[in-house]
Parts: structure tokens; sequence; C-alpha cells
């Protein structure tokens, strides 16, 4: 029972104190009773005094016992009303204070606040830097100014109290200083920023005279100087992986070598992200597995326990289908963030990028979008790589059919044609007929001569390449004057300005269907002139090869001459062109080929056409004439045009 009135007693003198307009209310309420319980306990005393003492006493007893009665409760009263307003007026003198206080705190809050937003929307280092918060114009201009003539690091690393004086040597006041600005500037207080452990900057308050900052005000600082240091790091970093991304993008065009291109893509990955260590792993075709095509920080042994880590990440990214951001203590000894993120490309996965840092934090999830970007630039130029290597054995079997195919047909038939040509110059020989000799003689020099033509336009045909998409026009202007150089005939060459970029793939089959062409000249036209004519007609690229020879007639067995049509037929039909064949005994031979081009390059020409008002131009196809050409065609002329099949 003790305990417990003792915790009432406890609880009662804890009790938060009850409000004066509660109390006025109690006390109202039991006035009555008590000014009724005090007169009668009055009255008794009185009467009780009065008893006793004589008659002329009783006045004056009365007077004075009324009189310190009105007194005494007169003073309790309004000592008790005092009280209660020094009570209310220091309650309400504390709440102005609390509430100046707020406000004070909510104005820092609001200028951090604002700071901060200016903070965040700086779109590049530049600007972040240049914010000078609460100076005038004149002020900021003079130190920016000052910025950029140059501010020694040293100077400001070598600071130690990180405070001074407008008449203090600082660089940072001097020029404020000799510029005479109206601010009122007395002193200023640096606030290092760090990334780290170390200093990487200075936030600086500029204080008017008369002011010091409280501790309070420092921490503010502080806090704004993190925000800085932050935003800073993040501007830096943005900036730093989307040139990555550019510099990916730019490495991919210029290398089509894939373990090449992995390796300077992989470089310029981990430069961008700051990683140290990091591998580029292919799918093969076959089961699946992983193949580490480049790595960088891993070792050089493929059997130790780094490389394990990089296949067991690789695997668990393909698993889950998406990129895994790993910010752990103990995923290796060395590394305490890792990136893996798939390469993949129209839902197809090519392989995996692994990234490895020692620093915890490197790879955020807010950078999984940049990574993914990146990663799929990496999928893509893998794709491409891929290809062009696939291209590149498709055209070195095609060469080598082509090889095969003019070597049976044209220098196998030719030596097998100087072998019976020797026989029959040793019968010739044996029989004595010298004239005959002679005569055969000139004629086995005449094959001879044809066959090393055929030779080097062997040798010249693996000599023609298309690499770059522009390269055609001067390729096929190569290619003519060797011609002409080596058969002495006169060759016309005409290519249109308005050409623009054809895609290599278009350019060479355009070049060995140009030089097919002028071999079947040089075999079997007879001509004095050829001309050969490049031009770009409605988002179609025209070659037209034509001569003033002797023609000839379709209808008769052409042996060689219609194995090389056959060939131009088939390189137009593979890219969806049109081959035409104009010829007639006596009327010369014109070959018109049309390719269509992608549709991304005819609405680039046609847009910058457009632009230029400049017209389309075309050679003269089929039965149209030229004026001027000792090989124009006339109406007569039989015709065969393919697209895609004979028609």
């Amino acid at each position: 029972m003790f305990r417990r009135w003792i915790s009432e007693r406890r609880a009662a003198w804890t009790a938060p104190p009850v409000p004066l307009h509660r109390r006025i209310i109690l006390l109202r309420r039991g006035l009555p009773l008590i000014v009724l319980s005090l007169a009668a306990f009055h009255q008794l005393i009185l009467y009780a005094l009065l008893d006793r003492l004589p008659p002329a006493w009783h006045g004056l007893v009365q007077l004075s016992v009324y009189g310190l009665t009105g007194i005494v409760v007169a003073w309790i009263g309004f000592t008790w009303l005092l009280r209660a307003v020094v009570r209310q007026e220091q309650a309400e003198a504390d709440l102005r204070r609390a509430y100046a206080d707020l406000e004070h705190t909510h104005q820092q809050l609001r200028t951090i606040h604002a700071v901060g937003r200016r903070i965040a929307n700086a779109s590049d280092e530049q600007e972040l830097l240049e914010i000078a918060w609460g100076l005038s114009d004149t002020a900021a201009g003079v130190l920016r100014c000052q910025m950029q003539a140059g501010l020694s690091s040293d100077r400001c690393a070598a600071c130690r109290p990180l405070t001074a004086r407008f008449n203090d040597d600082c660089p940072l006041l001097k020029p404020l200083q000799q510029a005479g600005c109206p601010d009122d500037i007395d002193q200023v207080v640096c606030l290092p920023m760090g990334h780290r452990g170390e200093r990487v900057g200075v936030v600086v308050a500029y204080l008017k005279a008369g002011t010091s900052p409280s501790a309070e005000q420092l921490d503010l600082l502080n806090i704004l100087a993190t925000e800085i240091t932050a935003a800073l790091e993040g501007v830096r970093l943005r900036t730093r992986q989307m040139a990555t991304l550019y510099a990916v993008d730019r490495v991919t065009q210029e290398h089509h070598d894939l373990d090449a291109l992995l390796e300077r893509v992989l470089t310029t990955t981990l430069n961008g992200w700051g990683a140290q260590a990091g591998a580029i792993l292919l799918v093969e075709d076959t089961g699946g597995t992983w193949n580490i095509r480049a790595h960088q920080g891993l070792g050089d042994d493929l059997r130790s326990a780094r490389f394990g880590l990089v296949l067991e990440w690789a695997e668990k990214a393909r698993s889950a289908g998406q990129p895994l951001l790993v910010q752990e203590e103990g995923v290796d000894r060395d590394l305490t963030s890792v990136a893996t993120v798939l390469l993949q490309t129209e839902g197809e996965t090519l392989g995996a990028l692994f990234l490895g840092a020692n620093q915890p934090g490197t790879f955020t999830t807010a950078q999984a979008d940049l990574l993914t970007a990146v990663a799929h630039q990496i999928a893509l130029a893998v794709r491409n790589a891929q290809l062009y290597s696939r291209l590149r054995q498709m055209a070195v079997l095609e060469e080598r059919y082509r090889l095969s195919r003019e070597m049976h047909d044209g220098l196998a038939q030719m030596l097998g044609h100087l072998g019976l040509q020797a026989e029959r110059l040793e019968r010739l020989v044996m029989e004595g007929r010298s004239e005959v000799v002679r005569q055969e003689l000139k004629e086995l020099r005449h094959v001879i001569a044809e066959a090393y033509l055929d030779v080097r336009e062997a040798i010249d045909g693996l000599r023609l390449v298309v690499e770059q998409p522009g390269d055609l026009v001067k390729a096929l202007q190569v290619y003519v004057e060797d011609f002409a150089r080596r058969t002495g005939l006169a060759v016309e060459y005409t290519a249109v300005e308005e050409l623009g970029t054809v895609p290599p793939e278009v350019g060479l089959h355009l070049l060995r269907i140009a030089q097919e062409a002028l071999t079947n000249v040089r075999r079997h036209a007879q001509a004095r002139r050829v001309w050969v004519q490049l031009t770009r007609d409605n988002g179609y690229v025209e070659l037209t090869v034509a001569d003033d020879g002797r023609g000839f007639d379709q209808a008769l067995p052409q042996g060689r001459r219609h194995l090389g049509l056959a060939s131009m037929r088939e390189r137009a039909q593979s890219l969806d062109g049109q081959f035409t064949l104009a010829t007639s005994p006596g009327r010369g031979t014109r070959v018109t080929v049309r390719i269509p081009l992608p549709e991304s390059f005819y609405a680039d020409t046609k847009s910058r056409d457009e632009e230029e008002g400049t017209g389309e131009s075309r050679p003269p196809r089929g039965d149209e004439s030229r004026p001027g050409d000792p090989a124009a065609l006339n109406n007569t002329l039989w015709h065969v045009v393919s697209r895609g099949s004979d028609e």
C-alpha cells in the first residue's frame, strides 16, 4: 500500500501542469462553498473572542479581524494571479522565441533547398561550379574571372584554418577588395569537399562585417558542401560514362576484327566506370557455354578462382535475365563491387560484360540503364563483327569460285590451246614448212599475250575491294585507268558527284560486273572506244558499260562470252537488281545494271537533292541513243532484262 501511495504521489508530482483557465473554472465551482465555510468559521472565532472580552473592545476587535482578513485574502488572491500571469507571459515569450528559431531554421532549410535544386539541375560540371548563392552580380563576376584566370590548388589545399579576414592575403577575398565590391564582405569560411578521403575542393561562405557563423550554421554549410561534392562527383561520373558510351560507339565503327574490338571496348568501359577488373564473355554457338574473349585485371591463369567468379556471375545474370549489381564485402578479396550485364540484341544473348571495382558503391541501381545501353552497344558491335567475318568468308569463297571458273574457262582452255599449237608447230618444223611456222608463231604470241592479260586481270581482281561506303567511285576509276593502260583502248569514265555513299557490298558487286564487262570487251568486241558510266536514278545506282565493237547475235552460241554474261546476271540477281543487255552485229554492245539502294541511303540522298536543288541524272538506257556516241543502239536491238529471274 505504501509503495502504491508513493507511486501515485510521484505520478501526481510529475503530471503536466493544469492550464490556467481550467484552474479558474475549478476555483469558480468551489468558491461559494469555500467563502461560506470561511465566513462561518470566521463568525465562530469572532463570537468566541467577543464573549471573553469586555463590550468596549468589541468594535475594535471586529474592525481588526474584518480588515486583516480582507487584506490577507486579497494578498493571497493577487499573489496567485501574479504567478499565473508570470507563467503565462514566460510561456508566450518561450513560444515566440521558438517560433523565431523555427522561422530561422525554415529559412535556412529553404536556402539549402534552393541551392540544392540548382545543384541538382546543373547539367554539367562548369555550371555546377559556377553556382554563387547570395552574391551580387558584380562580386560573382569578379570571382568567376578569378577562377578563369587560374587559382593555385596547392594554396587552398595547404590552407589549414580555412578562414580569412578581408585584410588577409587570401586569393578568394583579394579580388573583391581590389574591385571595390559593395557587398560589405568581411571574411570567408571555407568548407572542404572530400571524396574517398581526399580533398577535391572547397565551398566558400562569404560573410558580411560583424557576423560570425554559429555552430548550427557551420553544420548547414557542411551539409551544403556534402551535397555539392556528391553532385560534382555525379556530374563527373555521368559525363565520363556518357563519354564511354560515345567512345564504345566510335570503337565499334573503327574495328571489324572481333578480338581487337572487344579488347578496345573493354578498356574504354573500365576507364569510364573506374573499374579495376573486367571481362567480356561470348556464348558459343554449340552448347551455350561461356568463352572469355577479353579480360583485364584478372590475371592470366584462366583456371584461377577469379575467372571462376566471372563465369559464376555471368551464369547468374543469364538465369536472372537482367543486370546484376552487387555491393558486398567478400565477393572477392580485392573486388567489393561487381556488375554483370548481358550482351543482348533482338532478344538473343550473345554474351556478358563483367566489371569489378575495389570501391563500394561503384555500380549503383541508377546506373543500370546506362550499363545496359553500353552492353547493348557492345552486343551490336559483336553481331556486326560476326556478320562481317561471315561476309569476308563468303567473299573468300566467292573469289575462289570466280578464280576457279576463270582459270577453267580461260586459262586452262588457253593452255590447252597452246599445247595443241606446240604440237602443230613441232609437226610443221619436221615437215620443213617454215612460212606456216612463222604464221603459227605469230598466232602463238597473240594467244600468249591474251593468256598474260587473263592472268593479270585475275590478279587485279584479287585487289579489287570496297571496304567503306563511298569507295566505289574511286575504285572503279582506278580499275578503268589500269584497264585502258593494259589494253590501249580509249576508255571514257564518268561518275556523277551526287552518287553519295554506296554500301560496300553493292559497290563490290558493281566493281566485279564492270570487270567482267570490260574483260568481254577486250576478248571479243574488237572495239576502239569504251564508255563506263556510274549514275544514280530514283533510288537506284546504275552502271553502264558500252563499246563500239562488232556486237553479236544473241541467237548464236556464245561460248566463253556467255559465261561472263551469266556471271554478271547472277550478281545483279543477288542484289535484287536489273541486268540489261543491248547488242546486235556491227552495232556494239551495251551492258546496264541497276541496283536498288537501301532505304536509309535513298532517303538521305533524296533529302540532300531537295535541299541543294539538284535533279536526278541518268545515262541512256536500253534503246535510248546518246548524241555523239559511236556505239549508239537503235530500237531494233534485242534486250534481256533480269530482276531476280530472267524475264
